[in-house]
C-alpha cells in the first residue's frame, strides 16, 4: 500500500504540474481533478497502510 501511495502522489504531481503549463481552459480543468482524484487515492492508500500496521501492533492478546 505505500508504494501504491507513493505512486499516486507522483502521478497527482505530476499531473497537476503539467495543468499549469497548457493553453487550453479545458485540458486544465481535466488535467487538475485526474490529478486531485490521483491524490486523493494516494492518501486514501497511506491511510489504509498506517491503519492496518496499527492494527497489527495493537491486536496482542495479553493473558
Amino acid at each position: 500500500m505505500k508504494t501504491l501511495s507513493i505512486i499516486f502522489y507522483i502521478i497527482g504531481s505530476i499531473l497537476l504540474i503539467a495543468s499549469c503549463f497548457t493553453t487550453s481552459v479545458t485540458a486544465t480543468w481535466w488535467l487538475g481533478g485526474i490529478a486531485v482524484v490521483a491524490l486523493i487515492v494516494g492518501c486514501v492508500f497511506q491511510f489504509n497502510s498506517n491503519h492496518s500496521n496499527q492494527a497489527n501492533y495493537h491486536n496482542h492478546d495479553y493473558e
